[in-house]
């Protein structure tokens, strides 16, 4: 009958499968031992019941991949390029790093991305924000941003159906009225989005422009929790364009007519328009 091994020795196995810290893990350990110690209990404050899994690995940037991945499941993204540096190829450890505060993914549009809109973006949410007004600060006619946009879309849309658009964009305030409450609403949510008018952090913020650096908020209880909530808004509106986006691009051409079709008469200026037609047919 086989005895059951000393209680001292029945983890020996275990124990001696586990692998010395890296040289990374030991870096961070010795070189910035405060910031580290620092890193873990914010990880055990957090995540309680899951911090010593997301700890336990011997790879300093796997443990960073953890607490995001961790975070972002509870309350929301944090910069997904910082991760990845010091996931990757970070040479110092991240915690000093992280100490500094907070690093928000910012979901809004910068100059780089505007400019960019059809080649970085998806065709659906592209054509959308060809119904939106660009930002005051980006329009330079006769070369300017939408212009560039239009020439784009050229390429996927008839001509005759982007000469349907109104000169300059739909304003947002008409947008938004023309398509309340249908199935046609995030039309008027992405254009809020290209022109960072949500009124949502992560969405009217991004790294290209201005000031922020993502690092000003520390990692307070009252902060996470604000951010949590600012975040669920955010993913709703995403995912409401998304969906749009999606519908667009089963046909993009004969979509983005069809969009038109429901839009155009339901402007202010659509009937302004068709008065003047007709004192000229007159």
């Amino acid at each position: 009958m086989a005895t059951a091994a000393p209680p001292l020795l029945s983890d020996l196995a275990g124990l001696l499968l586990r692998r010395p810290p890296s040289l990374q893990e030991l870096v961070a350990r010795l070189g910035c031992a405060e910031d580290y110690a620092w890193f873990t209990a914010l990880v055990r404050l957090l995540f309680p019941d899951e911090a010593e899994a997301a700890l336990a690995t011997s790879d300093v940037g796997k443990k960073l991949e953890n607490f995001a991945r961790l975070f972002q499941e509870r309350h929301f993204p944090l910069y997904a390029p910082f991760i990845e540096f010091f996931a990757d190829e970070g040479e110092d450890p991240p915690f000093t790093w992280l100490r500094r505060g907070i690093p928000f993914q910012l979901m809004g549009f910068g100059y780089d991305g505007l400019h960019e809109m059809w080649d970085g973006y998806r065709e659906g949410l592209s054509a959308l924000a060809l119904l939106a007004e660009p930002p005051d600060a980006y329009y330079d006619e006769p070369g300017g941003l939408r212009t560039a946009w239009l020439e784009c879309a050229a390429q996927r849309i008839l001509q005759k159906t982007l000469e349907r658009i109104p000169k300059g964009g739909i304003p947002t305030e008409d947008l938004t009225e023309a398509v309340k409450e249908t199935e046609y609403q995030a039309a008027a949510q992405a254009a809020a989005w290209v022109r960072s008018e949500t009124g949502n952090f992560f969405l009217d913020h991004n790294y290209e422009d201005g000031d922020y650096d993502g690092f000003s908020d520390p990692w307070e209880e009252e902060i996470i929790a604000e951010g949590t909530t600012e975040w669920r808004k955010a993913d709703q509106l995403i995912n409401a364009v998304c969906g749009l986006a999606d519908w667009l691009e089963e046909d993009l051409p004969a979509r983005f007519a069809e969009l038109l079709d429901f839009i155009l008469p339901r402007l202010p200026q659509h009937d302004q328009q068709q008065e003047e037609n007709n004192d000229d047919d007159q």
